[in-house]
């Protein structure tokens, strides 16, 4: 068994673009990446997404991110501690994207989800001050991480210290060489 943060915590959270709205979302890890139960989630019209609005809310959604496979000591993780997060994570995602939907005019929750550019970011906090942020291609409703050899430009570093205004800059850098759902 491993010891909490021995190996160091990772944070997680993904960034969404669409023709619409900008969304962070802070994911907890918990043998796989799921909406956080107590991280940040955000969006905003994609034409006020600044990107000083960006980098501030990708460091809350960072910071607030919880590495549950840490936290309870890694493998085998216990299944009535991740029924539990499920059962208090699942409205939460559908609440989170029903005031998306509802807000931009989305047919459903879905669909608000389907037609995006989407970032994933990761930080290993206890090793290292640098955010990884690593574009997806879109691969019909969902997003994917390009194979190794067509990853070069496509992944990106910077420090979680940096300003706002830069770290938010690094994402928009992510986001523009995604190849999204809506093209």
């Amino acid at each position: 068994m491993v010891a909490p943060g021995a190996n160091g915590i990772v944070h997680y959270e993904h960034l969404i673009r669409t023709r619409k709205y900008v969304a962070v979302i802070s994911m907890d890890n918990r043998g796989g990446s799921f909406f956080s139960v107590t991280g940040w989630s955000a969006f905003i019209d994609r034409n006020e997404a600044t990107p000083e609005w960006i980098g501030e809310n990708l460091k809350k959604a960072l910071e607030t991110s919880r590495d549950l496979f840490m936290e309870w000591g890694g493998y085998p993780l216990p299944q009535e501690k991740i029924d539990a997060e499920h059962k208090k994570s699942a409205p939460l995602y559908m609440e989170f994207w029903t005031r998306v939907q509802e807000r931009y005019g989305f047919k459903d929750w879905r669909d608000a989800q389907t037609k995006s550019a989407l970032v994933f970011a990761r930080w290993k906090s206890e090793q290292t001050d640098q955010v990884r942020f690593a574009a997806s291609k879109g691969r019909g409703t969902n997003h994917s991480a390009w194979y190794s050899n067509e990853n070069h430009g496509k992944v990106f570093h910077t420090s979680f210290n940096a300003s706002n205004q830069e770290f938010g800059d690094v994402a928009i850098r992510a986001l523009n060489v995604c190849r999204p759902n809506y093209l």
